[in-house]
């Protein structure tokens, strides 16, 4: 066994889970200092962990892109609708996904799945609305593929689908934050009438909370804390295997404001990872990681259309594995760098991270090198603003 279920489940959380600006998005949380920077800023791109905080991001729409060896492609678009000051938030997003949550150990089965043109595409809807002194969100979120046919008797029914919801509340004057998230998963692999494989528990838990403690005009402290549990049993054919993990981050956070257009952020924090998986009729193995992790960020407007940012993020890592030779361990340490801008005209938003080989070459009409140059890039319509 691995950690890399670990891993996704973690960027699940921390993805899955107000303001500097109103206007921002992804791109601009990772390139202060990675996608974790979520538990510590206030930006429009947090109602995915805290779906009530869409109350005030109303009317604007945007595009999300981005690719890591290979070629962009445009995995999000929202709208907002906004139905007035004193009343509710509307987004309606499509997420281009090619993976899907649950069915790690029926991989095999399931790559015919996979395969087909598509992918696990999600349909997100989240609300958000005052409730007298507090203010409440809901988000749903929806996935699925299915390939069906019997040509060349082959008779094959595959379906994939999972199904998600995340309750969130602010309260105590904005102060605090809290989001509770659910997600089950299904798949069934039929092949000539036999069950390959089929989802035997499939689910996750999520539970995320901050507070914003204002130590004076120009600081703040933000402590933070998230926990997860994943299950992803599944059955093949007659055998029966279980899969779990289960997360837990604590961190502590803060935004300096020394000046007007400047925010300082830094954060330090304990994370914890653990993976058990159980084989029909084997012995149980269990994987564990822990790491202590830190990460800071600074963003400054350098003219009134340009604003520029840089963040860096550190991890140092515990890790105890399970294996057939014993039970190794060892330890490392693992640092990420970014750099990213915003552009802004009238209405329109862009907002790009840097991608490190740029610093390497340069642009291609100086160096021939061909690669991307952003490895995110956002852009926004905010029909708000006159």
């Amino acid at each position: 066994m691995t950690l890399r279920k670990v891993f996704l489940t973690a960027l699940v959380l921390a993805v899955v889970a107000v303001p500097m600006t109103s206007y921002a998005t992804v791109t601009r949380l990772i390139g202060l200092g990675g996608s974790e920077t979520n538990y510590i800023v206030r930006d429009a791109y947090n109602p995915t962990v805290w779906p009530q905080l869409i109350k005030h991001y109303g009317m604007q729409a945007g595009l999300e892109a981005y690719g890591g060896s290979a070629p962009y492609g445009l995995h999000k678009a929202y709208v907002n609708f906004d139905f007035g000051s004193e009343a509710s938030v509307l987004q309606l997003a499509v997420d281009n996904l090619n993976h899907r949550n649950y069915g790690m150990l029926a991989g095999a089965q399931l790559a015919g799945l996979d395969a087909v043109d598509g992918g696990y595409n999600k349909l997100n809807v989240t609300y958000g609305r005052p409730m007298g002194a507090v203010l409440v969100g809901l988000g749903l979120h929806y996935a699925g593929k299915t390939y069906v046919t019997d040509s060349d008797g082959g008779d094959i029914d595959d379906s994939y689908g999972e199904f998600g919801l995340l309750l969130g509340l602010t309260a105590l004057e904005d102060k605090l934050d809290v989001s509770l998230g659910f997600r089950s998963g299904s798949y069934t692999v039929d092949h000539g009438g036999s069950t390959l494989a089929e989802a035997d528990g499939a689910s996750d838990i999520m539970l995320a909370g901050r507070y914003w403690h204002m130590a004076n005009d120009e600081y703040t402290i933000v402590p933070s804390l998230a926990i997860g549990m994943h299950t992803d049993n599944a059955k093949l054919g007659d055998a029966s295997h279980e899969y779990s993990t289960s997360t837990f981050r604590l961190g502590l956070g803060n935004n300096w404001t020394p000046k007007e257009n400047l925010l300082v952020i830094s954060e330090i924090g304990l994370r914890s990872m653990g993976e058990t998986f159980k084989p029909d009729g084997g012995d149980e193995t269990t994987d564990s990681q822990s790491d202590l992790f830190w990460r800071v960020g600074v963003e400054s407007m350098l003219f009134q259309w340009l604003w520029g940012r840089f963040g860096a993020e550190r991890d140092w890592r515990g890790v105890t594995e399970e294996s057939e030779l014993g039970k190794p361990e060892y330890s490392s340490s693992v640092t990420d760098l970014y750099v990213g801008a915003t552009m802004r005209w009238n209405r329109f938003q862009g907002d790009v991270t840097l991608h490190p080989s740029f610093f390497g070459y340069g642009p291609n009409f100086l160096s021939g090198y061909d690669d991307m140059i952003f490895t995110r890039a956002s852009l926004k319509i905010n029909f708000d603003k006159e």
